[in-house]
């Protein structure tokens, strides 16, 4: 027994309904939304005719050679933890830090100063780089 095969039409999704009601939504959202104007405000600030510059220590300085010790503030550093903490107990520090480390310097030697750093509570950390020549 054999039986006849029914030719399949093709599916087709008629999307012109779902446009419409787009279309609307879209010119309704346009029609409704109001924009505010921003306006600005007349400030009057204050002025001084005398006053005194605020003296701010300067940053620590730790530099990452490509071999050799940590510098801390030009000085070699073996234990660069037990040094920030000797440092912050005999300075009012700023708690800035500058980093200024060797192009071929290794990343973990880096990376081990951020942690040391960050442990020792110093979190205002800037890189120091050179122009480009």
């Amino acid at each position: 027994m054999k039986f006849q095969r029914r030719q399949s039409e093709p599916v087709s999704l008629n999307l012109t309904p779902l446009i419409d009601v787009v279309f609307l939504l879209l010119i309704f959202f346009m029609v409704s939304t109001t924009f505010d104007q921003s306006s600005e405000l007349e400030l009057q600030l204050p002025e001084t005719s005398h006053g005194q510059a605020v003296e701010t220590p300067a940053p620590l300085r730790l530099e990452v050679p490509e071999t050799g010790s940590i510098l801390m503030n030009g000085k070699p550093v073996e234990k660069l933890s037990s040094a920030l903490a000797d440092y912050l107990k005999r300075q009012a520090s700023s708690g800035r830090v500058v980093v200024i480390a060797d192009e071929r310097a290794r990343h973990g030697r880096v990376t081990r100063v951020l942690d040391d750093l960050a442990g020792a509570g110093l979190t205002q950390v800037s890189f120091q780089t050179r122009f480009a020549q």
